[in-house]
């Protein structure tokens, strides 16, 4: 586990790389704005990885005759819009995803589509393929449901800023493996005030981003336990 998962340890972690004691060539203030920078690149690489390391789910009513809604009003639980949906859609029952219940996806749609799908479909409710788009806060469907549906949402929040020494890195997720990816970035960035004296720092960043897009593909391994035989025990 990464020994770095604060903005504290993160900057400390920076500067022991830079052989920087004080804080006298990079403010406070400056460091804590490289860190949020540096919080969020790791952020949307990981994501562009593997998502899956910061998803989060939510379940909601979209009510019928409408084509959007205010995200943050109608769905409970969500405070800010969305970084990024990976998966929305609804089942004919409310509750969760069953063998009885099963979810219809949605597909994406660019919002200057939206009138020529609502053209396309009929009003049959059973026959629809929903298509959505996310502009702003709001979320549109095509075509307008004729009726409410009970709609499940697979979500990314928007990263928040480091608020103090002691908040955690990538929004309190895989901090615990990524960590200390926040501190080689934040180093690169420092380093850069620096006009790159120090070249090892480009390497630990790059050696950083590398294990990023190895590692973090999934979070489940497919390798099996396998006996080698090389030759029998009587040989």
């Amino acid at each position: 586990m990464s020994q770095v998962t604060t903005r504290g340890e993160a900057q400390t972690f920076a500067k022991i790389l830079l052989d920087e004691k004080n804080d006298g060539f990079w403010s406070q203030t400056q460091q804590n704005v490289l860190c949020d920078q540096a919080n969020l690149i790791v952020f949307r690489e990981l994501i562009k990885t593997n998502y899956e390391y910061f998803l989060n789910t939510a379940t909601f009513t979209y009510p019928a005759d409408t084509e959007s809604i205010d995200v943050v009003a109608t769905v409970e639980g969500i405070s800010k819009t969305p970084y990024k949906i990976i998966e929305f859609g609804a089942t004919p029952s409310s509750g969760s995803i069953t063998p009885d219940n099963l979810l219809q996806v949605f597909r994406p749609m660019r919002f200057s589509e939206r009138h020529m799908v609502q053209r396309a479909h009929n009003t049959v409710l059973a026959s629809v393929q929903f298509n959505y788009v996310l502009l702003g806060g709001r979320l549109f469907l095509a075509p307008i449901p004729t009726e409410d549906l009970n709609c499940h949402l697979a979500y990314i929040e928007p990263l928040g800023t480091l608020s103090t020494a002691n908040s955690t890195l990538l929004g309190g997720k895989a901090h615990e493996v990524f960590g200390d990816c926040v501190g080689y970035c934040l180093a690169w960035l420092m380093n850069a005030k620096q006009h790159d004296q120090n070249p090892a720092i480009d390497k630990m960043w790059g050696d950083a981003l590398m294990r990023m897009q190895d590692n973090a593909v999934s979070q489940v391994s497919t390798e099996t336990g396998h006996v080698k035989v090389t030759r029998a025990a009587y040989e």
